[in-house]
């Protein structure tokens, strides 16, 4: 909402445009909650009209003319910023034409809703005319509320756009290389829209955290104030307040307004606020005990025995369950007394409870509770007047439920005697049992499964193990005999099967850990410098290889061109790996030398020549690194530069 401060009529206030833009308001400074006393609807502007920038009276002046008025209304606000008045008045001027242009271009009817006479006049046709415009323009306003977060409006909403890339820094970095990068044949448009179509989740949890609000809390604990001790007089209160802390301490206790309205007019608003934190009230809402050594204050120790009234003191309570009507009932004035906290009179022995428990109530009167439908009726639901029921004395409900009845159920219950066996039994039942066990001593017989000379049974045999010696002789004597040995197909259980199968167990171990536990990470021998080009080079190649597959798979023959320039940008972008690559080859190459250098005037026996040997040996990073990290990427952009050359291909081979 656009807001400035303004004086109308010699009085000061604000001059504030609605969030949609619809209406123009004027709201007076004094009293601080006060609600606006104009409001002018911006489809009845008909002008504008500001002071010349020479003129050092900043001013508006409004032009109204209702429909159905002869001649406009004109409406005066003079900007009474000390600094940024002309700032102000130009940024309302310019947010009023913009919102009078948009409702012009709309041209959209409103609902006119005719008068008494004229419904008598014609039989109600009118009213009724004017209900169902009312009922439409209602249910337009929800449809449009419930589609703020649709992909078509997220994509369109440049100012959500600015402001996530303005919060998230990384964001805002790869589209701006991205968009440095881009073919020219790409409008900044088309890349923008085909940017944001694959982060339409990121824009709608950027939307959502924006309309977060802070919800209500204790006010009274956030106000920081000090005493300053004065000489001869009493001790001067120095507090900070805002308009928010001030406008929530009357939401949340309404006695504080009313002795503001009561008494401001006739006592300077600064003297109200330091009398009122240094008297007994502030205590009583704040649950603290009161006592005789606090000072007295004629204006605020009449609202002490304040009571609450209004809407929430005087709300319709369904007496379902009378707990009143229990204490009169069954009386405990004989055996155990209820709790303090339970005791008629008794809350002002123990008042930090009554005002937690009001200003409890107060802030959970205003949320919507996490379980409720948001669109059910309004008081008890039907679950909860089924669990509060009582039964006890209710008569038995007549059995309502449907009976299925079956034709013949003995049969499908107890079965039949003569029930046919299943066709596995029956096969079954045909074998010859002698035969049966006859192949089976047969089948598990030395000789079948494998034994040796003495006709023992070799277990190796029979599951497929050869040891890695037998394999290594046979190897042996085939090359001995001058013939080339072939690749043997890996036993089962031979020691060779057993270290491939422990090898790739450990390697999909290894892989899944440094996935989940984050850990090996880092840079690769990488300097951060060159880390960082790196993975900037790969967010831009993967957002150029998005729009490629859009751009290949939409069919579109009218962006061929773009298609063929945005290939160009895929090669390029391999140069661009390739470039990084070599970067880091180089990097390497300098640490290589350095660390040959510094090994030159060691002895050969030296601990630390060794240490720095072994250190060279094992010096990651360079071209291998960035290949290896790079790996995936230019997979991906070989398989797009392949598929694109094999279709034009195929579709020249056609044209000709």
């Amino acid at each position: 909402m656009s807001r400035a401060a303004t004086a109308y009529k010699k009085k000061e206030g604000t001059l504030a445009v609605g969030d949609d833009r619809k209406f123009l308001f004027w709201t007076p400074a004094t009293p601080p909650s006060a609600s606006p006393t104009l409001t002018i609807p911006v489809t009845d502007i008909v002008n504008l009209q500001q002071t010349p920038a020479a003129n050092p009276k900043i001013a508006l002046k409004v032009f109204v003319q209702p429909a159905g008025a002869s001649a406009p209304e004109t409406y005066i606000f003079s900007f009474t910023s000390p600094s940024a008045a002309r700032k102000e008045q130009e940024s309302i001027t310019e947010v009023l034409r913009n919102a009078i242009s948009a409702l012009k271009s709309a041209a959209a009817p409103r609902p006119s809703i005719p008068t008494a006479g004229a419904s008598k006049q014609d039989d109600g046709g009118s009213a009724q005319s004017a209900a169902m415009a009312i009922a439409k323009a209602l249910s337009a306003g929800d449809q449009a509320s419930e589609t703020y977060y649709d992909d078509v409006r997220l994509k369109a909403d440049i100012d959500l756009q600015q402001s996530l890339l303005a919060t998230n820094q990384a964001l805002r970095q790869r589209f701006n290389e991205s968009l440095k990068d881009k073919p020219e044949s790409i409008t900044p448009i088309q890349f923008s829209a085909q940017f944001w179509s694959t982060r339409l989740h990121l824009l709608r949890a950027h939307a959502i955290e924006k309309a977060q609000k802070q919800g209500d809390y204790n006010v009274l604990p956030d106000f920081t104030y000090k005493r300053v001790p004065v000489e001869g007089q009493p001790d001067k209160l120095v507090i900070n307040l805002a308009k928010e802390q001030i406008q929530l301490l009357f939401k949340q206790y309404p006695v504080v307004r009313e002795a503001y309205n009561d008494n401001v007019p006739q006592i300077d608003a600064n003297s109200f606020w330091s009398r009122f934190f240094n008297s007994r009230l502030i205590k009583k809402l704040r649950g603290e005990k009161i006592t005789d050594a606090d000072s007295t204050d004629p204006i605020f120790d009449r609202y002490l025995d304040h009571r609450a009234q209004g809407p929430a003191s005087m709300a319709q309570v369904p007496h379902f369950i009378d707990l009143e009507g229990n204490e009169q009932n069954h009386s405990q004035r004989k055996g155990n007394r209820p709790d303090e906290t339970m005791r008629p009179g008794e809350e002002e022995r123990v008042p930090i409870l009554r005002v937690l428990n009001n200003l409890s109530e107060k802030m959970l009167s205003s949320v919507t509770p996490a379980d409720s439908a948001l669109h059910g009726p309004i008081g008890m639901d039907e679950g909860t007047y089924e669990e509060l029921q009582l039964r006890d004395l209710q008569a038995s409900d007549k059995d309502n439920r449907v009976k299925l009845n079956i034709r013949d159920q003995q049969r499908f219950l107890a079965g039949e005697p003569d029930d046919q066996l299943s066709a596995d039994a029956m096969r079954y039942s045909k074998l010859d049992p002698k035969k049966v066990l006859h192949d089976l001593q047969r089948d598990i017989q030395p000789s079948h499964l494998g034994e040796d000379a003495l006709g023992s049974l070799r277990l190796d045999e029979a599951i497929g193990y050869r040891s890695d010696s037998d394999e290594s002789d046979e190897e042996m004597d085939g090359q001995a005999n001058g013939n080339v040995s072939k690749p043997k197909v890996m036993r089962m259980g031979a020691s060779a099967a057993l270290n491939a199968a422990t090898t790739d167990v450990m390697a999909s171990v290894r892989a899944r850990r440094q996935a989940t536990s984050g850990e090996g990470l880092g840079t690769g021998g990488l300097s951060q410098s060159t880390f960082d080009a790196l993975t900037m080079t790969h967010n831009t190649t993967i957002e150029f290889l998005h729009y490629f597959w859009t751009l290949y798979l939409s069919g579109d023959p009218a962006r061929t061109n773009e298609l063929a320039k945005l290939v160009e940008t895929l090669d390029k972008s391999v140069d661009r790996i390739n470039a990084v690559a070599k970067t880091a080859e180089d990097e390497r190459k300098k640490r290589k030398e350095a660390m040959s250098s510094a090994i030159e005037g060691l002895k050969s026996t030296s601990a630390k020549r060794r240490r720095i040997e072994l250190e060279m040996d094992a010096l990651a990073g360079g071209r291998k690194a960035v290949e290896q990290v790079i790996a995936p990427t230019m997979k991906a952009l070989a398989e797009a530069t392949r598929q694109y050359k094999k279709a034009f291909a195929e579709q020249s081979a056609a044209a000709a």
